[in-house]
């Protein structure tokens, strides 16, 4: 079963590369690899993932997106049926990103639509095993501080099960031409997410 919904995801990241380096815009990169690990923090549970996010800048202003989350969530209710053992947790994502250039490689504009399935997968008696699926919606700004480092502001809304209105800060620090080290941060009043990985631009 979730082979077939991660279907999208797939056929987007096999088929766009092939477009996205001669269609793309100048300025800011829409094509890259983002790989890290993510921390979050809820009430109860605390979930820790490792994730791939990839964008295709496959158009002038349209980006394609996808994306694979997996780890394990601590604390998960109910405590008492867990037995020691964290439940699995595993996403899918896959979606469109338009973008305008304000100020030419200096200062963009953004906005995100993505569908996302997720699914919770535990062998613990008491604790049965559940999915879920909705979108992220999300507007924001990329600005090229320094030569080096671009940092990017957002607002984020997650419908589904941990629904939500988040801010986003994010920044990217350029190692080499092609090499960042890429941090962020998701936050609101009942959930905080902590990010830190590698962004390689192709």
């Amino acid at each position: 079963m979730i082979s077939r919904k991660a279907l999208g995801v797939v056929l987007i990241v096999s088929m766009a590369p092939m477009v996205s380096s001669v269609m793309a815009a100048k300025g800011f990169s829409y094509s890259f690899v983002d790989a890290g690990y993510q921390y979050t923090s809820g009430d109860p549970e605390n979930l820790k993932v490792g994730l791939v996010n990839a964008s295709f800048g496959i158009f002038d202003y349209v980006a394609l997106r996808a994306g694979f989350q997996r780890g394990k969530i601590e604390d998960y209710p109910p405590s008492e049926a867990r037995n020691g053992d964290d439940p699995d947790f595993t996403e899918y994502q896959a979606g469109v990103r338009g973008h305008y250039p304000l100020m030419k490689k200096k200062l963009d504009v953004f906005g995100t639509g993505t569908w996302f399935y997720n699914s919770i997968n535990s062998n613990s008696s008491g604790v049965s095993s559940i999915s879920d699926a909705g979108g992220l919606f999300d507007v924001g700004v990329r600005y090229q501080a320094t030569k080096k480092w671009e940092l990017d502001a957002a607002v984020e809304y997650r419908t589904g099960d941990y629904d939500g209105t988040f801010g986003v800060v994010e920044s990217i620090y350029k190692i080499t031409k092609k090499l960042s080290i890429s941090l962020n941060t998701r936050q609101n009043s009942d959930i905080q997410k902590y990010f830190g990985g590698l962004r390689l631009d192709f």
